[in-house]
């Protein structure tokens, strides 16, 4: 029988880990192991889900704790989707965000659904972005 996966917003996040699993993504491929642990000193929030050691899932909050909150970088390893951890993810940030006036994400258009159960919606509108080159 195999344990549950583990849950956690304090276990600290290893960033060669986090670069394997955000290796399998087609978002967030090319960040590198320094730039990853930038990141993570700097979040507000992060969650990571093991597998005994293994680091099997990820994603990250930047808030100001009372109006506005962005989920981002929400992934699950390849091999351990289809599992519901992303919903598992999902319900205990959201749980630790309810108090938060909105809360936010960008996402791919065929998981808009998949959020949908969670009672995110298309905001209309238009959404913008600047992409600063590095």
């Amino acid at each position: 029988m195999s344990k549950p996966y583990i849950y956690s917003f304090t276990e600290p996040i290893n960033p060669e880990a986090l670069h394997a699993l955000l290796g399998q993504t087609d978002w967030a491929d090319a960040r590198s192991p320094l730039d990853i642990q930038r990141m993570l000193d700097r979040s507000q929030i992060t969650l990571g889900v093991w597998n005994e050691d293994r680091l099997i899932a990820f994603s990250r909050v930047i808030t100001d704790d009372m109006y506005r909150a962005l989920i981002d970088d929400v992934v699950v390893d390849m091999g351990f989707r289809g599992q519901g951890i992303a919903s598992t993810m999902l319900d205990k940030l959201l749980k630790r965000l309810q108090h938060v006036e909105q809360v936010m994400l960008d996402c791919a258009t065929g998981l808009s659904g998949f959020y949908a159960r969670f009672g995110f919606r298309n905001k209309g509108g238009s959404s913008m972005l600047l992409e600063n080159k590095r």
